[in-house]
């Protein structure tokens, strides 16, 4: 295929009807659209990486700056090998990725870093994992200094251990031109480096505050006022998170909720990461609530469960990422129970 070629169907694939074009950096395998959503100002571009052995042109590194309109800098890695098996992805048996740049240490990923992909109709993708980790800002930081990237997956099913390698080649140029991902429109000169003040860092002796508990209260129907301690499928609810903290001066200036969720279905269990993130303050997608109460952070979100004849959902599971006016931020995993619509 053609590099020209490529250039379109990547624009078929990722951009997805939109006007936007996909450039490449000259003489390099790397791609970047710049884009700006024209109502919110969330950056929604992205830059690709080709890898460097496969000649069929079937495996890149995507690294996206919006997670469905909202502002969150993750990764997808696409392969021309399967990386995980349809049942592994319903059992949520992620396989064991390590990335390495340059001579640097290994990077290892949890398995709660990795998620299946799949498209509108629940499928999965075998052949492609999301990377939501810190470690994303890491390789991109990697790369931009010029250091090559390599990918290792050993996948739960075994079998011989597949390994990439990407190329650093014209990804600072590329960062430069979406901007580093930060808000607002992109840079339009190609020499542009990436503002400082996307590094989400946090500065040496600053800390989160500790959290000694989180949990869920209750969810209230948003149709009839019903109050409940979990989900019913079909209905739309408020739900209370409440984290509670040991404070240390730091305020919460940001959060960042993903979902995945938990059925059955055909006598087996699975599990589903959702694309969808919200975030707090909310730009222009749902709108979540943020209260103090003491020492206690309570956040409200808009949950809904779709009702199916053919699988039922019995838990949705929230991790939220919530950053404080330090530059730190801390994570908090839990489940909240969903019940069938009567």
């Amino acid at each position: 295929m053609s590099l020209r070629a490529r250039g379109l169907a990547l624009l078929a694939a990722l951009a997805a009807g939109s006007v936007h074009a996909i450039d490449r950096v000259p003489g390099t395998q790397t791609y970047y659209s710049s884009r700006t959503d024209p109502i919110t100002d969330v950056n929604t571009s992205f830059v690709i990486i080709y890898e460097v052995n496969d000649l069929a042109e079937q495996t890149y590194l995507t690294f996206r700056c919006a997670d469905d309109g909202r502002p969150e800098l993750w990764a997808a890695l696409n392969s021309k090998n399967d990386l995980l098996s349809e049942q592994d992805a319903a059992l949520g048996l992620m396989p064991a990725v390590t990335m390495r740049l340059g001579s640097d240490a290994p990077i290892v990923l949890s398995s709660r870093d990795l998620s299946s992909v799949v498209n509108q109709n629940d499928e999965v993708k075998t052949t492609a994992l999301a990377i939501n980790s810190t470690a994303v800002r890491q390789v991109v930081n990697g790369l931009v200094s010029g250091k090559r990237l390599v990918v290792r997956v050993n996948r739960s099913s075994g079998g011989q251990a597949l390994t990439y390698t990407f190329p650093a080649g014209g990804f600072a140029t590329a960062w430069g031109q979406v901007n580093g991902c930060a808000m607002g429109p992109a840079r339009t000169s190609a020499s542009a480096q990436p503002q400082s003040n996307v590094v989400l860092t946090p500065p040496s002796g600053t800390a989160a505050p500790k959290f000694t508990r989180w949990y869920f209260t209750t969810c209230r129907d948003t149709g009839i006022g019903a109050v409940r301690t979990g989900l019913v499928a079909g209905r739309a609810h408020l739900c209370d998170l409440v984290i509670e903290t040991v404070p240390n001066g730091a305020q919460p200036v940001g959060a960042t909720f993903r979902y995945e969720l938990e059925y059955r279905e055909g006598g087996r269990t699975g599990k589903l990461m959702l694309e969808t993130t919200d975030v707090w303050p909310s730009s222009g997608g749902a709108v979540i609530a943020f209260r103090q109460n003491g020492n206690n952070l309570i956040f409200t979100l808009p949950l809904n469960v779709r009702a199916r004849a053919d699988r039922v959902y019995t838990s949705i599971n929230v991790t939220a990422n919530v950053t404080f006016s330090n530059g730190s931020s801390k994570k908090v995993y839990e489940p909240l129970p969903v019940k069938p619509a009567n």
